[in-house]
């Protein structure tokens, strides 16, 4: 069986690392490490408003990643992350497109 993944670990897989997704989202660096722990208004894993989602997805279909839209609200399972991954014509993060040298290391 595999694990389910939150919102946020789903970007994680599929995007880059958490200092992008917050930087996508309108936010600093490091914003976005206290999306993983729970709030009195959302879980651990969500992201903190509809605005974050409305600018992640966007991003997405602009870079056409095969992140689908229900995701961004609930997660996914492992397998259907990866499997995604797989199937996509450039299985790499977005950041490692961008920057080269990032998929060098």
């Amino acid at each position: 069986m595999t694990s389910h993944l939150t919102p946020l670990a789903v970007c994680e897989r599929m995007i880059g690392p958490i200092e992008l997704i917050s930087v996508l989202c309108g936010y600093s660096e490091k914003a976005a490490y206290r999306w993983r722990h729970p709030s009195n208004t959302r879980a651990g894993g969500d992201f903190p408003s509809l605005r974050d989602l409305r600018r992640l997805h966007a991003h997405v279909r602009a870079h056409d990643l095969p992140l689908k839209p229900e995701w961004l609200i609930w997660g996914a399972f492992e397998d259907e992350v990866e499997a995604a991954i797989r199937a996509h014509p450039c299985p790499l993060p977005l950041v490692a497109r961008l920057r080269p040298e990032v998929a060098a290391q």
